[in-house]
């Protein structure tokens, strides 16, 4: 084996010679691993319990004539499953969106599950307790700061120029409008003299097809006649909690009530989401304020 990381630092005497490159993983031979970095394979030891793929890259940290491998990317303990398949299931984590096999039953969308990444990804299961929305950066002001999840009490979709709740799931389409109900609780729960810290909606997708959807917000507190939507805008957006580009604008509404109590779909594309059913999360509001 040839040290390339000795020739590299001949000139600094007595000092920790110390740096951190990538190669790829090539396998364990005799209790270490081994990295292969240009032209050289490495001996490394194991800077974790984390055993990589034949073929992934890896960072390898060396201090003196020692190498030591570690992950090159960030590796979730946990993740909400987005959608289910009979062998796999899409999970949604803080790193991203990956897709792996799980053990025995498979996980219900929207629930939060145990990932395990060593060798080969996989679901462990699910845990017993629900997904949280990330905690806000804290916005400086004054007031105290508080904290809600809105999850929707109903959800469904109408034909534009009828009454028809044809289905639970809500979509964006030419003839339909799509809705999340969530009754009275959020002007109920924050003070019209609140002033907004973060505003994260849970999008649980199930098709997405052609333009965004149109978000806007609507004037019914549960399922009845057809909703009057306000101002709408087109927002395609990730898996899980994300940031809606109208969060300033929803949460002067949303606190108030009025004509605006839940979340809608005017049309835009061909793109569905989760019903309450398939994902009790589907469509929550996670709002944080300071009053």
């Amino acid at each position: 084996m040839i040290d390339e990381a000795a020739a590299l630092f001949d000139g600094f005497g007595d000092a920790p010679r110390v740096v951190l490159r990538r190669g790829v993983f090539s396998g364990v031979g005799a209790g270490v691993a081994w990295v292969d970095m240009g032209t050289s394979r490495f001996a490394c030891d194991w800077g974790t319990g984390y055993v990589p793929t034949v073929g992934e890259t890896v960072q390898v940290l060396t201090v003196n004539d020692r190498h030591m491998l570690f992950p090159s990317r960030a590796l979730p303990g946990t993740g909400v499953v987005m959608t289910t398949g009979a062998n796999m299931v899409t999970v949604q984590t803080i790193a991203g969106t990956f897709t792996m096999p799980f053990i025995g039953t498979a996980p219900t969308s929207g629930a939060l599950v145990g990932i395990s990444w060593s060798e080969t990804p996989f679901v462990i299961g699910a845990l017993s307790v629900q997904p949280k929305p990330l905690d806000p950066v804290p916005n400086p002001g004054g007031g105290t700061l508080r904290s809600a999840t809105f999850q929707a009490i109903d959800t469904g979709s109408t034909d534009r120029l009828q009454v028809r709740w044809w289905t639970g799931q809500p979509r964006a389409g030419n003839s339909t409008f799509g809705a999340w109900f969530y009754g009275t609780q959020i002007r109920d729960t924050i003070p019209a003299g609140a002033t907004l810290v973060s505003l994260q909606f849970f999008a649980s997708w199930q098709q997405r097809k052609f333009d965004a959807p149109r978000f806007a917000l609507h004037d019914q507190a549960v399922k009845a006649g057809i909703p009057a939507f306000g101002a709408y805008t087109a927002w395609a957006p990730g898996d899980g909690w994300q940031t809606p580009p109208m969060a300033d604008a929803w949460f002067a509404a949303l606190k108030a009530g009025g004509s605006s109590l839940g979340v809608g779909l005017n049309q835009g594309g061909d793109n569905i989401f989760s019903s309450r059913a398939q994902n009790a999360w589907s469509g929550a509001l996670s709002i944080s304020w300071r009053s």
